[in-house]
């Protein structure tokens, strides 16, 4: 078995196709095929069955894939862990965040830690927590924030910063110097505009719901939103109530475009460092991971 058997399987399991496969690694077919068979001689069992022209793997195939990248992971981190601690100081962080983090937190981090290492490129993406832990997971992404723990087991989860949520309405005299039973109340009459179901602080907030008596499947939802702003600016112009982070939500508040409702039971939260527990980060990774929990505790 060698890393170009690997890496022509690990190829076909993502694309589902030989012929994409090829072009990637800029072989011909017969020869990504030959590869794949070989594999399977030499593991004794079938990866990929061929009665189809779609891609379906096997159990085995599947089994197979995570190793592979396993394997891909530790070799390509082995190459970097011997590498000079001059070039240590320079290369790219692959990173995704869900909302609040990429929006809200991160950006002033990139920024200072780009004082300190101005050759360093960050690549960043947003998604919802669910993705993010998800992408982590299958070695898309050196480094995730998020703002829930999701259970996986190839994950780890560090927390490096904490918040409260708040409840927020649109800036009108009905919502003025309501107490927190009248709060509660609203939420069984008012329409709420939430986030998508993978969304870090829908899980956290529909958890406190429960707590307090409230289904959060009987909330009157007058639309799904996949981005905190957009959310957040959805409420000021009166489209319902929301629960959101208090740090999003906080340059609305001061200029009087959202109200901050008080309501029991919301929970502080923590935002939290994701990582593959199998892959070995690279020395700056592992350097910019320090400097968030040192800047995480100033903020």
């Amino acid at each position: 078995m060698d890393f170009k058997q690997l890496e022509a399987y690990i190829n076909v399991y993502e694309l589902k196709n030989f012929s994409k496969a090829a072009e990637r690694m800029f072989l011909s077919q017969p020869s990504i095929s030959a590869y794949i068979t070989a594999l399977e001689k030499e593991l004794n069992t079938q990866l990929i069955y061929r009665s189809t022209k779609d891609f379906i793997p096997t159990k085995s195939g599947i089994l197979f894939y995570r190793h592979a990248k396993d394997l891909l992971s530790l070799r390509d981190n082995s190459i970097q862990s011997v590498k000079t601690i001059s070039d240590s100081d320079a290369g790219s962080i692959d990173i995704l965040a869900s909302s609040v983090p990429a929006q809200y937190i991160l950006p002033e981090i990139l920024g200072a830690f780009h004082k300190l290492y101005p050759d360093v490129l960050f690549n960043l993406q947003q998604a919802d927590s669910l993705e993010v832990v998800n992408a982590i997971s299958s070695y898309k992404g050196e480094i995730g924030f998020v703002g829930a723990k999701i259970e996986n087991a190839n994950c780890l989860f560090d927390a490096f910063l904490s918040e409260s949520l708040v409840m927020i309405a649109p800036y009108e005299e009905r919502y003025l110097n309501m107490s927190a039973a009248d709060t509660v109340d609203l939420i069984d009459k008012e329409y709420f505009v939430v986030r998508q179901s993978g969304s870090g602080t829908r899980l956290q907030y529909e958890e406190s719901l429960k707590a307090i008596g409230i289904n959060p499947g009987r909330l009157k939802i007058s639309a799904r939103l996949s981005n905190t702003q957009s959310l957040i600016h959805a409420v000021a112009g009166g489209l319902g109530l929301s629960i959101v982070s208090e740090l999003a939500a906080r340059d609305y508040i001061r200029q009087e475009r959202i109200l901050a409702m008080d309501m029991p039971g919301l929970p502080k939260r923590n935002f939290y460092i994701a990582l593959n527990k199998n892959r070995v980060q690279t020395p700056i990774a592992n350097a910019f991971v320090e400097f968030v929990h040192s800047y995480g505790a100033k903020m």
